[in-house]
C-alpha cells in the first residue's frame, strides 16, 4: 500500500478525471519517486458510456499493483469504475507531493481499524452480520468493499454476512471462483444487490 496514481493537468497539479492529461504513479521508497506515468487520452462522451467505461478499465489494468488514487473531483462513471475495481479515491487540489505521506499514513490507520475494530459490520444474529456498501460509500467513502468486509471473512467468529450493495464487488466473485465463499446473489432492483456470503470452512 506505498502506491499512490495521481491525475494530473499539464502544470503536474492534480486533476479531475476528463481533464486530466496523465496519471502518475507515485512509490515511496526513502523518497517518493514516479514508477511509472501513463497518458490519459480524452473520450468523447457522445461515443457512448461504454466507450467511456472501457477508456478507464484502459487505465486501470495498465496501474499494477496501485490501489490509491487522487484525483481533484470523483464523480461520475470515472467514479464508479475505479470505486467498483475497490480502489480508495481520495480529493485534493494542489501539488500531489503535499499530501502523499498524509494519504499513506490515513490509509494505514484506516486499514488498522478495520482489521481491529470491524467496525462496519452490524450483527444481525450470533455469528451473523450485514455490511452495507450504499452507507459504507456516503459516510466512508475512502474505505473500499475489501477492506470492509475481510476482518468479517478472516474472523472464525463470524459465519455468515450479509451485503448490500450496487455491485458484486469482483474480489468477491474470484474468491467465489477459487471456492473460497459461498455466495447467493439476489438484485432487489437497477444497483441494488443482496449478496449472502458463506465461508467455505
Amino acid at each position: 500500500m506505498n502506491e499512490i496514481g495521481v491525475f494530473l493537468d499539464e502544470q503536474n497539479l492534480i486533476s479531475s478525471f476528463e481533464e486530466a492529461k496523465l496519471i502518475k504513479v507515485f512509490v515511496k521508497e526513502e523518497l517518493w519517486k514516479v514508477k511509472q506515468e501513463i497518458k490519459t487520452d480524452s473520450v468523447d462522451a457522445a461515443n457512448g458510456l461504454n466507450e467511456v467505461r472501457k477508456k478507464y478499465k484502459n487505465l486501470i489494468n495498465k496501474m499494477d499493483d496501485c490501489k490509491i488514487i487522487l484525483v481533484k473531483e470523483a464523480v461520475g462513471i470515472p467514479y464508479s469504475v475505479f470505486y467498483t475495481e475497490d480502489f480508495s479515491i481520495w480529493e485534493l487540489e494542489g501539488d500531489p507531493l503535499d499530501y502523499l505521506d498524509e494519504i499513506i499514513r490515513k490509509e494505514q490507520v484506516h486499514e488498522t481499524e478495520a482489521e481491529v475494530k470491524s467496525e462496519f459490520g452490524k450483527e444481525l444474529d450470533k455469528g451473523y452480520y450485514l455490511i452495507d456498501l450504499h452507507e459504507l460509500e456516503i459516510t466512508n467513502p475512502e474505505i473500499s468493499s475489501k477492506k470492509a468486509i475481510i476482518p468479517y471473512l478472516d474472523n472464525n467468529d463470524v459465519k455468515k454476512i450479509e451485503v448490500h450493495c450496487c455491485h458484486v464487488p469482483p474480489w468477491l466473485v474470484n474468491m467465489e471462483n477459487k471456492r473460497q465463499i459461498k455466495m447467493q446473489v439476489n438484485e432487489i432492483s437497477r444497483n441494488d444487490y443482496r449478496v449472502l456470503i458463506q465461508k467455505n470452512n
